[in-house]
């Protein structure tokens, strides 16, 4: 068995829950659509009396799209976009696959394209609510 980080467990059953590239910077314009994950800090660090941490690890989502040719089409594709980032990230195993015992999402952005652009930018920033015994912030694996 291996100790892996927990949190590294929970960035990798995001990215694969959500189809996501982690921390990538240099998607093409031919790899769109595509949806790039973030691991974020640990806002909230509390201890129970039981000896458990319970951590809450933000985490943030840039998914980019090819934009419509009629920009009067923009801000309908961008909803749409940002309504199935969602649905994706917490309609269906919030707690990745008993990673976490929560995700849901905290804020949102929606990024016209600028002049001589043609991308659809959409940012979703999740919060991941976990558990760890103290001292302890691993979990074993097969090796």
């Amino acid at each position: 068995m291996a100790q892996v980080p927990t949190r590294e467990l929970i960035f990798q059953a995001l990215a694969d829950k959500l189809g996501a590239h982690r921390a990538r910077a240099d998607i093409d314009k031919r790899d769109l659509p595509a949806r790039v994950l973030w691991s974020g800090e640990d806002g909230q660090v509390e201890r129970d009396q039981y000896g458990a941490v319970s951590v809450t690890t933000g985490a943030s989502l840039i998914a980019q799209h090819p934009a419509d040719a009629d920009s009067d089409k923009w801000d309908a594709q961008g909803n749409a976009i940002l309504a199935q980032v969602i649905a994706d990230a917490t309609a269906a195993d919030r707690t990745l696959g008993g990673l976490a015992e929560d995700l849901t999402y905290t804020a949102t952005a929606i990024l016209y394209p600028d002049t001589g652009s043609s991308i659809i930018t959409v940012g979703v920033d999740l919060a991941v609510r976990w558990t760890h015994p103290v001292g302890n912030p691993f979990t074993e694996v097969p090796d």
